[in-house]
Formats: C-alpha cells, sequence, structure tokens
C-alpha cells in the first residue's frame, strides 16, 4: 500500500474499506511520544491552544493529544471511527465532525495547527492546502505525519516479506528503500509550492518491532482486511509463519517522518 497521492474514486473506496475495518485498524503501530512533543513543542501548543485533526480514524493519534488541555476537533468521514474512537475517548473534551475535510466548514483564523496522522495523502488538493491556511491562525502550522516500512531489497527477510505483502495486496505502508528520497521531495515540493506554506522542516524517528507471524497478518490486513479468498487467507498465514521461524520473528524498523510547515 503506498502513501501517494489519492483519485477521487480511492478516496471513496477508503472511506467504506477503513470504516468497514475498525477492528483491526488498531493494530497499526503507535506514533512516538518524541514526534508528538516535537509538535507540541515547536508550535507552542499550551493548554488552551486549538488543534484540528484531519482523518482522525479511532483516535490512534488523538489519544497522544487528548491529556494535555488543548481545544481538540476531530475530521473524520468514517461514522464507524468515530464511534470508535468516542469509545477510547469518552472522558474527554473533544468534538468529533463526521465529514471529509473538503466538505467541513472551517472557522477562519480559529486553530493553532492542524495535524493529519497516516491521512493527509487523502485530502483532495489544492482544496487541502487552501482549507488549512483559511482555518489556521496568523504563523499557525500544519503538520501531516506518516509512519512507513523501508525495505532494503537486498536483505533476505526483506525480499521475502515484500513478495509476500506484494502476493496477498498486504495493506502495508511500504516502499522501497531506494523510493523513498523522490517520496520525500514529492512531499516538500507539493507544501512549498502551495504558495499558502513555508518549505517544510522534515523529521525522521523510528522504532523497532519484532512481529509474530499472527501479529504481523494483523498488521497486514490493515484497516480494511485483506481482498482475498479464505484458502489465499490461509497461505498468506501459512508463509508468514514459515518466516517467522526462519528468521526468528519478523523484524521490522518503523520509519516515521513529519512535515512541519508554517502558514504563510
Amino acid at each position: 500500500m503506498d502513501l501517494n497521492m489519492r483519485t477521487e474514486s480511492e478516496r471513496q473506496e477508503a472511506v467504506h474499506g477503513f470504516n468497514g475495518g475498525v477492528k483491526t485498524y488498531d493494530n497499526k503501530p503507535d506514533y512516538p511520544e518524541e514526534l508528538i512533543n516535537i509538535i507540541i513543542s515547536k508550535v507552542n501548543l499550551t493548554a488552551g491552544s486549538k488543534l484540528l485533526e484531519i482523518g482522525s480514524g479511532t483516535g490512534r493519534a488523538t489519544v497522544q493529544f487528548a491529556d494535555l488541555g488543548f481545544e481538540i476537533v476531530c475530521i473524520e468521514p468514517g461514522i464507524n471511527m468515530i464511534e470508535r474512537a468516542k469509545t477510547k475517548l469518552k472522558d474527554k473534551s473533544i468534538e468529533f465532525i463526521a465529514s471529509r475535510f473538503e466538505d467541513y466548514a472551517e472557522p477562519p483564523e480559529y486553530f493553532d495547527a492542524v495535524i493529519s496522522a497516516q491521512a493527509w495523502h487523502w485530502v483532495s488538493q489544492p482544496i487541502g492546502f487552501e482549507k488549512c491556511a483559511n482555518t489556521l491562525k496568523k504563523g499557525g502550522y500544519l503538520a501531516p505525519f506518516w509512519n512507513l516500512n523501508l525495505f532494503c531489497l537486498d536483505v533476505d527477510l526483506d525480499r521475502e516479506l515484500w513478495a509476500i505483502i506484494d502476493k496477498y495486496s498486504g495493506q502495508v505502508s511500504c516502499m522501497p528503500e531506494e523510493n523513498y528520497p523522490p517520496r520525500m521531495e514529492s512531499i516538500t515540493s507539493n507544501i512549498a509550492g502551495s504558495g499558502l506554506f513555508s518549505k517544510p522542516e522534515v523529521m525522521h524517528f523510528y522504532k523497532e518491532n519484532n512481529f509474530t507471524a499472527d501479529g504481523y497478518y494483523t498488521y497486514m490486513s490493515g484497516g480494511s482486511g485483506l481482498d482475498i479468498t479464505d484458502a489465499e487467507k490461509q497461505a498468506c498465514q501459512e508463509e508468514l509463519t514459515q518466516l517467522a521461524e526462519k528468521y526468528n520473528g519478523i523484524k521490522r524498523n518503523f520509519h516515521y517522518e513529519l512535515y512541519l510547515t508554517q502558514k504563510i
């Protein structure tokens, strides 16, 4: 599963797919505390600061901002996703709005920061940049961030795992290492090219995880599940089991990237 900007039909399909896979969506890796803390410190968020989250999903990133006294508004088109997030954040003062960001009636110059965890690539452009610039206060920040897994296809484990993901259409945010620099340049140039935001400061974070075969199968099923037959699902699990036995687990080093940019 790549993280390139999406077409309109892909966006519509994604809402349906993610909304139907709430139970597995929370099995994705958490975001490093260092990443969250850098957003807070560099944007100078304090109690009472106003934070807008685009594509909040089940609240995986939201929970990491929820106890700090911010006024948080979450935009999410998936009703089931929102209900799951509300359950996790039931004691928090957070507003959830069931909408695509493109259809959200954003208040002008209201928010101190806009964040988007693993979702900014689903937002239509240039309207996404325009709406963010409109709703941010003067000097406010846009902070999209992602986690992805870079594969070195010269390494046996990476090459064999990549083949399984490709064979069974795994819902994994990944790419070969050599494809990452062009991706980073593309996102940077898109932000700066909007004419509404500064050239972003790009920051990187890393977190290791050693999956069991079952754990990786759940992870690669993503929010919408694998769109394959039951026989193929069983074969996929068997191949992952063989891989985990061969390498004493499925070791992955997740790469987290943050693009921090200020409204011009």
